[in-house]
């Protein structure tokens, strides 16, 4: 055991005193995560204790808790700290999209940033989007079929994504794509940078492609997303880069950035957009605030708040996303 690992174990069993036991050493990873995020920003300094147990203690993890840690050193202003964890985990072979608007008003002008954005870049150049197809039950090639881009969660796969998106209507009449970014979150999961122009590039090449091979019905073209998912497949459809019906978004994060001409430009092409969420998910006053701005333009929106749910997927969310497809569609 190194002295680091004492001292943070020494350190972790104050922070547990101090918080009447809400936490103990036998704690699983995520569990930790969702505690250390708890405190953020208000109290950051416990957030980076727990969050640098963590570090120290689930090696297997290492890419989410250096992910979470140098975010909130560059939040709390320690640069150099945050540049040291990213520094070992680009050597690791992970990126972080350190390439993004989120990080220049922090990062100008600052030289050991800049070499490891270029180093990153380089690492990036072979990392690329994945997607699966999955056609509806009696494909006919000649018919044409409505298509659903499904955009997983952060530190989520296409393997996990394709457990909870599933609907009658979809295996009956949508030929859909699950989608995986290209940033790992961990060895096996990903994770989305919004404003991300290589995103947006390799989207685009996977959509030719599934033009070319599959027959669809280009007029009802579907984005779906959870949580950071949720944010790619707003950003795409309010910038108006693909021809998108509609949304259908669980529990999605929305994007800052929306102006009132997207707004509107939306209603006129008489898109649609559907939330289901939760009463106690994080990111609802800003889905309301959404769905409030289309709504006072007489755009089509929907949107139901489960009780008692959080950032997550309701019980029933199976009938719910058939219902809500099918309004897209109909």
């Amino acid at each position: 055991m190194t002295k680091k690992t004492i001292l943070l174990q020494c350190i972790f069993i104050t922070l547990m005193i101090s918080c009447s036991g809400q936490i103990n050493k036998d704690q699983s990873y995520d569990e930790l995560q969702d505690l250390a995020l708890s405190y953020f920003p208000e109290k950051a300094d416990s957030t980076i204790i727990i969050m640098e147990y963590a570090y120290e203690n689930f090696p297997e993890e290492f890419l989410r808790s250096s992910t979470i840690l140098a975010q909130v050193y560059t939040r709390v202003g320690n640069l150099s700290k945050a540049i040291e964890i990213w520094k070992i985990g680009i050597e690791k072979g992970y990126p972080y999209g350190l390439n993004n608007t989120a990080y220049q008003n922090y990062y100008k002008d600052n030289s050991e940033f800049e070499k490891l954005v270029e180093k990153e870049n380089s690492l990036l150049k072979t990392l690329h989007l994945k997607h699966e197809v999955v056609l509806p039950e009696g494909y006919n090639s000649k018919n044409s079929y409505p298509i659903l881009y499904i955009f997983h969660g952060n530190s989520r796969n296409i393997e996990k994504s394709k457990i909870n998106w599933k609907a009658p209507v979809i295996s009956e009449e949508f030929i859909t794509v699950f989608l995986q970014s290209y940033l790992p979150a961990s060895s096996v999961d990903f994770s989305w940078v919004p404003n991300d122009d290589k995103t947006k590039r390799e989207f685009q090449e996977i959509h030719d492609k599934i033009l070319k091979t599959y027959s669809v019905d280009d007029s009802k073209i579907i984005f779906a997303g959870m949580s950071a998912g949720g944010i790619i497949a707003v950003e795409f459809m309010m910038n108006n880069y693909f021809p998108v019906s509609g949304l259908v978004l669980n529990c999605p994060v929305i994007p800052t950035d929306i102006n009132d001409d997207m707004i509107k430009d939306f209603v006129e092409r008489n898109n649609k957009i559907g939330i289901i969420t939760g009463e106690n998910d994080f990111a609802l006053e800003n889905q309301k605030t959404l769905v409030s701005r289309i709504d006072k333009l007489d755009g089509q929106t929907r949107i139901i708040v489960n009780k008692g749910l959080g950032h997550s997927f309701a019980d029933n969310f199976t009938q719910l996303l058939d219902e809500y497809l099918r309004w897209v569609i109909e």
